[in-house]
């Protein structure tokens, strides 16, 4: 690797991180504004061209977002909504790439049907990235994002299984139908196993470490060691990721408090640089993919880039309507139990099904399978339309993430499908287990009271009961209508506060009438209190 190239492809994670906390001053789209950035500076003709390796994708992106954005999902939504999601993530991504392929052959003369397959398989998932970095900032009621949460998180196993068949069929083996069901099943189980056994192992080990760095070191390296592990013996490595993820992520509240603090600042700033990183990646690929389809017309090139993506979202809406109605037990997790008696709950319920189907963005994993295709078949003749394929998939990535990407958050806004009451339940919701936690400790406090000196069971009994009885002011207040200006002045008063006590502790520091080891621990105690004002 030259040293202009690591200059360049260090640069692009720091300008990319950059250009996001830019965009979030600004209130744009971080991921779309990468986008477009990536595209500039792809055409850009001082600026080298970085062509993006499959590996580096599959290998170094992907198992840490996919890890991250698991332990974020709650196992009791996915339980609820699992025949939504798996509608989504398995059978729609295969309906998505039948349909893709056949139309694509049909259209384009002389495309094998086992290249167009490829294709199809593609461009068959939404891309994990993009679904979580832009449901979660729409406003969605709860549910509809965690379907296109869990949608994405599974989704790309299925997408890459299904890419390896049709792989596998246009480099000329042979490939069976129930072979190609065989290698499914084998993939997704192998992946399932491997992440659950690596997790079942890992999980008594962490807790009994009470070493908060050297597990959020180990948090860091699990990812890779179960995905390389799993593409290893040919199984899923993103299954294996997304097990190992939901399985500790739902078992992290019994980690200790130190160990949860770090793990959230250390992987929120390693997802901030990736996904940053991803969506500008997107856009530089412009340049060196053009290149490579000379052997078409800039009208060919348009009009089949144009049908590939009016295939794709035909085909998801096409596949949402359809598996929204068929069952009732895929039908309640779109639609309110009580839709078909209540005319504005169906309603609310059709433009929900609406905008799911249109939030089917494509992204940079898309980009990388497609990539990652070899040139040459295996009698060594010229794989067909390889670059034709390459070309389609980055204009349907750039089409789906731009044109539906810019378009989502005022459609949602047009249909009024905005989740307007949650934040009020979710209010209720805390006040509820603030108090029903400090109850817990008043009543533990009980059991261990006479084992412990008076002025300290009076302190602590005083703290759990100032604790609910706090929760009970809150809740009132919400009940009125939010937070009152007293509670909100007494919340600024404090922050004044904890900036004085720190300059103090500052200058102690600075005069040596403490040491640095003294001065962090105080400085920790209060930017933990600060942090628990910002989070309530």
């Amino acid at each position: 690797m030259t040293a202009q190239h690591l200059l360049f492809l260090l640069g692009v994670p720091f300008f990319s991180v950059v250009v996001s906390a830019l965009a979030r001053r600004f209130e744009l789209s971080g991921p779309l504004v990468l986008v477009v950035v990536g595209i500039a500076v792809s055409v850009t003709p001082f600026i080298p061209d970085y062509e993006l390796e499959p590996e580096f994708v599959l290998l170094i992106l992907l198992p840490p977002l996919l890890y991250q954005a698991a332990v974020e999902t709650s196992v009791p939504s996915l339980r609820e909504n699992w025949s939504a999601v798996l509608v989504l993530s398995v059978a729609m991504v295969l309906v998505t790439t039948t349909l893709t392929g056949f139309a694509m052959h049909w259209l384009i003369p002389g495309m094998p049907l086992s290249v167009a397959f490829v294709l199809g398989a593609v461009l068959g998932p939404p891309d994990t990235v993009a679904a979580i970095a832009i449901a979660r900032r729409l406003g969605l009621p709860r549910r509809t994002v965690d379907i296109l949460v869990g949608e994405g998180l599974f989704n790309d196993a299925t997408a890459l299984t299904a890419f390896r068949i049709a792989l596998a069929a246009a480099v000329g083996e042979t490939v069976t139908f129930l072979d190609a069901i065989g290698r499914f099943v084998l993939a997704a189980a192998g992946g399932i196993l491997i992440g659950a056994v690596v997790a079942m192992v890992w999980d008594p080990i962490r807790f009994r470490m009470r070493d908060p760095r050297a597990e959020s070191a180990i948090s860091l390296i699990l990812p890779f060691v179960v995905y390389i592990t799993a593409e290893a013996v040919h199984v899923s490595g993103v299954m294996g990721v997304v097990i190992l993820g939901l399985y500790l992520g739902h078992r992290r509240v019994r980690a200790g408090y130190a160990t949860r603090m770090l793990d959230t600042a250390v992987w929120d700033v390693i997802v901030e640089i990736l996904e940053a990183t991803v969506f500008a990646l997107i856009g530089l690929q412009l340049i060196p993919i053009l290149r490579d389809v000379d052997a078409w017309s800039a009208g060919e090139l348009i009009g089949y880039g144009l049908a590939a993506f009016a295939v794709v979202v035909l085909a998801r809406f096409g596949g949402v309507y359809t598996f929204g109605y068929i069952g009732r037990s895929i039908t309640r997790k779109f639609r309110s139990p009580v839709g078909d008696k209540d005319p504005a709950a169906h309603a609310q319920a059709e433009r929900l099904l609406f905008v799911t189907g249109w939030a089917g963005m494509r992204g940079v994993v898309s980009l990388a399978a497609a990539l990652s295709i070899p040139v040459t078949t295996h009698h060594g003749e010229p794989l067909p339309d390889r670059e034709l394929v390459q070309f389609l998939t980055l204009f349907v990535v750039l089409a789906t993430l731009i044109v539906q990407g810019l378009t989502l958050p005022p459609l949602i806004r047009k249909l009024g499908v905005e989740a307007v009451d949650e934040e009020k339940e979710d209010a209720f919701a805390y006040c509820t287990a603030m108090g029903t936690a400090a109850n817990a400790g008043l009543a533990r406090l009980d059991e261990l009271e006479a084992s412990l000196p008076d002025p300290a069971v009076d302190r602590m009994r005083d703290q759990a009961l100032w604790r609910g009885e706090k929760a009970r002011r809150y809740a009132q207040q919400v009940a009125a209508g939010g937070p009152s200006s007293r509670a909100e002045a007494v919340d600024a008063a404090r922050r004044s506060m904890l900036d004085a006590e720190r300059a103090a502790v500052e200058h102690l520091r600075d005069t040596r009438e403490i040491n640095d080891d003294v001065y962090r621990r105080v400085l920790n105690q209060l930017d933990l209190e600060e942090a628990f004002l910002e989070r309530r």
